[in-house]
C-alpha cells in the first residue's frame, strides 16, 4: 500500500512537471511572431480564427475572414489557451476586453485597427410592459450621467491601469422598490468580472450606481454569455449586462441606449516578449501559482466552488437513491402500470444529453419559478441517478438465485421481510461495484451545471481562468479536486461495499441471527 502511494505521489509530480513544461513552451511559442500593430487585421483572412460561440463574432468572422477555419470557444480565457497553444492563429475579441488580456498576458497582443465599430447596450425583455418601463427609467439614468460627465468617469476607471480605482460598493442598495435580477458572466474584463471575490466591472458599477439612485435592490445571476439571452427570456430576470446591438438581436430583446462605444479587434501572438525572456521556469511557475490562487484570495472561489459541487452531488445521490428505490418497489411485484412507468422514465431520463436535460428543466419547465439554479440541478440529477439506481436495484436482485425467496416463504417470512433481509442484502454486493462508478460519475457531470447560473468547482475555475488568462493552475486545480472528491466517495461506497459482503462477516453472527428467527 505505501509502495503505491508513493509511486502514485511520484508519477503525478512528473506529469505536473512534464504539464508545465509544456505550458511554458506553450506560452514561449509565439516569440517570433509579427508585431501586432504593423500588421492589418487582413492578412489573417485565410488563418484559423478563434470565434466565441453564440457571439456577434460568429457573424464578423464570416463577412471579414471568408477564407478562414472558424474554430468556436466558450470563453476569451479558452482563446487565450488555444492562441498560445498555436492551435489558432489569432481570435476575435472586444477591445477593451482585448486591451485587458493583453495587461494580463503580454504574450497576446491585439491589433489596434478595428475590424467594426460597435454600440454596446444592456438587453431587456421584449413585449414585457414592466420591462418596458424599467429600461425606460434606465434610459433616463443613462442621460443624465452621460450630461454629467459620470460616465466618462465609470468609462475612465474600467478601462485605465489603476487597479486601486476599481472597485464597487454595494453596500448601500436598499429594495425599497424591488430587487432587480440581473444575468452577468463573471468572466468578462472589464465588463463584468470577480475581484477580491466580488463582482465588480464597467456594467456592475453602472447598475449599482443606477439601483442606488432608484431604490433597488439588486442580485446578480451568473452565465455563459451564449445562456445570456434564453435566461432573460426564461422571464425569471430583469435584463442582462452589456452585449453587442445587432438587428438580429433586435428581434428578441430589447436594448436600452447604448452604453458605450467601441468595436472588435483581432488578438493576436505578442512580438515583443524581451522583458519575459530572462525569467526562469521557477519564476513563471511561481507567478503563476500566486495569481491563480493568492492574489485576491482566489483560493476562496474554489473552495466556494467545491461547497456547491458536494451539496448538489450528496443531495442527488440521497434522493436519486431513495427514487430509485421507490421505483423498482413500485415494480417488483409485477404491477403493469408501474412498470409502463418505469420503462418510460428510464428511456426518457437516460436517452437525453444531461446538459439538454438540465437546461429544459431550467429555461422551460422551472423558468416561471423562483426555483434556484442549484435546486434545478438536484432535480435534474436526481432524476438520472435515479434511473441508474433503478436498473442496479432490479440487475442486482435478478442475479439472486430465486430459491432464496422460496425458502424464505416456506420459513414464514413475509414478503417484504424476505425482501429486506433475504433477498436485498444477497443483491448488494452485485450492484454496489456500479452504484461506487455511477456516484463517482455523478460529481464529474455536475461540471455543468454552470449552463443553468449556478456557481460550482468547474465554473468558480473558469472564473479564476477569465481573471488570470491561464489556463494551467485553474484547471489542474480543478481536476485534482474532482479527484479527490470521486477518491473520498469511492472509499465510502468501497467500506459499504466491504460490509455487505456476507463473505465479510462472522459466520457466529449470521447463525445467532438465524437460530433467533427460529425461536420467533
Amino acid at each position: 500500500m505505501i509502495r503505491k502511494k508513493v509511486f502514485g505521489c511520484m508519477a503525478g509530480v512528473v506529469i505536473m512537471v512534464m504539464a508545465l513544461s509544456g505550458i511554458v513552451m506553450a506560452e514561449s511559442a509565439p516569440s517570433g511572431s509579427t508585431p501586432a500593430n504593423d500588421v492589418s487585421w487582413r492578412e489573417y483572412n485565410g488563418k484559423k480564427i478563434g470565434v466565441l460561440t453564440g457571439t456577434l463574432f460568429e457573424n464578423v468572422a464570416k463577412q471579414y475572414f471568408p477564407e478562414s477555419e472558424h474554430l468556436y470557444f466558450n470563453s476569451n480565457t479558452d482563446c487565450n489557451a488555444a492562441l498560445l497553444a498555436g492551435k489558432i492563429d489569432a481570435f476575435l475579441g472586444d477591445e477593451p476586453s482585448l486591451k485587458m488580456i493583453h495587461a494580463e498576458q503580454p504574450a497576446i497582443d491585439y491589433i489596434r485597427e478595428r475590424i467594426t465599430d460597435q454600440d454596446y447596450a444592456f438587453a431587456f425583455r421584449k413585449n414585457d410592459d414592466k420591462s418596458a418601463a424599467l429600461c425606460a427609467e434606465f434610459n433616463d439614468y443613462l442621460a443624465k450621467i452621460k450630461a454629467d460627465g459620470t460616465m466618462d468617469q465609470i468609462a475612465d476607471i474600467w478601462m485605465g491601469a489603476e487597479e486601486d480605482r476599481k472597485v464597487v460598493d454595494m453596500s448601500a442598495l436598499t429594495p425599497d422598490r424591488g430587487t432587480i435580477r440581473v444575468v452577468t458572466t463573471s468572466s468578462d474584463m472589464p465588463w463584468s468580472y470577480i475581484k477580491d471575490g466580488k463582482n465588480v466591472g464597467y456594467d456592475i458599477d453602472i447598475i449599482v450606481r443606477f439601483c442606488k439612485e432608484k431604490g433597488y435592490g439588486l442580485e446578480l445571476i451568473d452565465v455563459d454569455f451564449s445562456a445570456r439571452i434564453p435566461a432573460l427570456q426564461s422571464g425569471k430576470y430583469d435584463f442582462t449586462t452589456d452585449m453587442n446591438v445587432t438587428d438580429e438581436r433586435k428581434e428578441q430583446v430589447l436594448f436600452s441606449d447604448p452604453t458605450y462605444k467601441g468595436g472588435i479587434a483581432l488578438a493576436v501572438p505578442a512580438a515583443d516578449l524581451e522583458k519575459e525572456a530572462g525569467r526562469s521556469f521557477v519564476d513563471e511557475t511561481m507567478d503563476s501559482f500566486e495569481r491563480t490562487f493568492i492574489r485576491e484570495d482566489r483560493y476562496k472561489l474554489f473552495i466556494s466552488g467545491v461547497l456547491t459541487t458536494l451539496l448538489i452531488s450528496l443531495l442527488s445521490i440521497i434522493f436519486g437513491t431513495a427514487l430509485g428505490f421507490l421505483i423498482y418497489m413500485g415494480c417488483r411485484r409485477g404491477n403493469v402500470a408501474a412498470d409502463l412507468f418505469a420503462r418510460a422514465f428510464v428511456w426518457l431520463v437516460q436517452g437525453m444529453p444531461m446538459v439538454v436535460l438540465l437546461m429544459i428543466l431550467y429555461y422551460i419547465i422551472f423558468a416561471k419559478t423562483e426555483i434556484s439554479g442549484v435546486a434545478v440541478a438536484v432535480i435534474a440529477f436526481t432524476l438520472v441517478f435515479g434511473s441508474g439506481v433503478y436498473g442496479m436495484i432490479k440487475s442486482g436482485v435478478g442475479a439472486v438465485d430465486p430459491g432464496q425467496t422460496e425458502a424464505a416463504y416456506a420459513l414464514g417470512f413475509g414478503d417484504l421481510r424476505t425482501f429486506f433481509t433475504i433477498i436485498l442484502p444477497q443483491a448488494a454486493p452485485h450492484f454496489l461495484p456500479a452504484f461506487k462508478g455511477e456516484v463517482v460519475s455523478l460529481v464529474k457531470a455536475t461540471a455543468i451545471v454552470g449552463y443553468v447560473a449556478v456557481q460550482d468547482l468547474t465554473r468558480m475555475g473558469d472564473i479564476v481562468r477569465g481573471r488570470t488568462y491561464e489556463a494551467f493552475f485553474p484547471l489542474i486545480a480543478v481536476a485534482v479536486i474532482y479527484f479527490i472528491l470521486g477518491g473520498i466517495l469511492r472509499l465510502v461506497i468501497g467500506r459499504m461495499e466491504k460490509a455487505a459482503d456476507p463473505k465479510n462477516k462472522d459466520r457466529e453472527a449470521i447463525l445467532k441471527g438465524v437460530r433467533r428467527r427460529d425461536r420467533d
